[in-house]
């Protein structure tokens, strides 16, 4: 593969329709919050890019009260899967805060860097890995890692709208050592 198209190849890429709505909860605990009550949080103060409330969610099990944990939860709306992110934010006495967003699943993203590269070079990569699902708030960055034989690039990814998810990624200009 040409790896001078990867040095100054920048673009951005559509996600699917999910609108990425941050929205700061509060609820009483002492040690967790129950998943059910992270759950009926996600479906009062959650919604599809439409407006639309989730008819279900879940979440795996309860999340801790403590600053930075986090919990991937599931929320149903008119037939289509979206993923939730829970993050605690702050915890005062039995108070614990948390933010929660969309995301995009990380393989579906490594899989839209992968296309855009067909596209734009007429090749696949050998492969594209994602650490972690990308979290829809504007200017959220991950690392993501192209290999292509027996070298490696870095990618930084980058949403540019949390109403869609869309990002744009950039490969580093020189191999990983």
């Amino acid at each position: 593969m040409a790896h001078s198209i990867f040095r100054t190849f920048l673009v951005s890429v559509a996600a699917t329709t999910l609108a990425a709505n941050a929205a700061a909860c509060t609820a009483t605990t002492s040690r967790t919050v129950g998943k059910d009550d992270v759950s009926d949080q996600i479906a009062e103060k959650m919604t599809d890019p439409q407006g639309n409330k989730p008819e279900e969610v879940s979440c795996p099990g309860d999340l801790e009260a403590k600053v930075g944990a986090q919990l991937n939860c599931k929320m149903k709306v008119k037939g289509i899967t979206y993923d939730i992110n829970v993050t605690v934010t702050s915890v005062e006495g039995k108070d614990v805060k948390f933010d929660m967003v969309k995301t995009r699943d990380k393989d579906e993203v490594a899989r839209a860097i992968s296309d855009q590269l067909l596209q734009q070079v007429g090749q696949r990569p050998d492969s594209v890995t994602c650490p972690e699902n990308l979290k829809g708030l504007e200017g959220t960055t991950i690392r993501c890692e192209l290999v292509d034989g027996s070298k490696k690039y870095g990618i930084t990814v980058t949403v540019t709208d949390p109403q869609d998810i869309s990002f744009r990624f950039r490969v580093d200009d020189q191999p990983e050592e």
